[in-house]
């Protein structure tokens, strides 16, 4: 065996060692699962390398690597998607286009990520959001709010309160055709524990 050959035959091992999780029999698509895996063990990697360098702050090198899958609030055939302000924080808001005579159902969501990373911008939530609108002919708000280190806990549920109070307001409900009587506050992890809290905040 050749020296390249030995190297490429050691560079192999180390790469199937880095990518390979131990995973349960029946998951399906292991594969993709462990691909996944490595590589959000890379960008953790790279984060940790870039702050032992005083580079940037961990969560930063995060922020920066997830504005790359955000996308422009554009809308479709079936959903009319708008970036405003409530408050002075920045929300999208999903209107279906299809006519309703009624008022429609309101739902305020808000995004996850620790309190430190995420967006209403992300892909995922921006196409959430509009499968919501859509399949529910719900007006959804999704909403962004400051985030650590930079902002320190409470601004986070500050932000989120402010504008969901933005929401409520009765000219902002009529504006979007939203029935006061039919809204639901909603998010995945932090954010669900943002929606639990801005909840109790307005319900007391």
């Amino acid at each position: 065996m050749g020296r390249k050959s030995l190297y490429l035959l050691i560079v192999g091992i180390l790469i199937a060692y880095y990518i390979y999780t131990p995973l349960p029999d029946n998951v399906e698509e292991p594969w993709r699962m462990m691909w996944i895996n490595a590589h959000l063990k890379t960008i953790q990697n790279l984060a940790t390398f870039v702050e032992l360098l005083g580079l940037h702050h961990f969560m930063d090198s995060f922020k920066v690597v997830g504005s790359f899958d955000e996308v422009p609030p554009t809308s479709d055939e079936n959903v009319t998607v708008t970036e405003t302000k409530f408050n002075n924080i920045l929300v999208r808001v999903y209107v279906p286009k299809r006519k309703s005579e009624a008022l429609r159902r309101g739902l305020f969501y808000i995004h996850g990520g620790g309190w430190c990373v995420g967006s209403a911008a992300l892909s995922d939530y921006d196409l959430l959001s509009r499968w919501t609108a859509d399949r529910l002919d719900a007006v959804v708000v999704s909403t962004n709010y400051r985030l650590a280190p930079k902002y320190h806990f409470p601004i986070q549920f500050e932000d989120v309160y402010n504008a969901l109070r933005w929401f409520l307001h009765k000219k902002v409900l009529a504006k979007y055709g939203v029935n006061p009587e039919r809204i639901g506050i909603s998010g995945d992890s932090a954010g669900g524990n943002l929606a639990a809290a801005v909840t109790q905040q307005v319900c007391s």
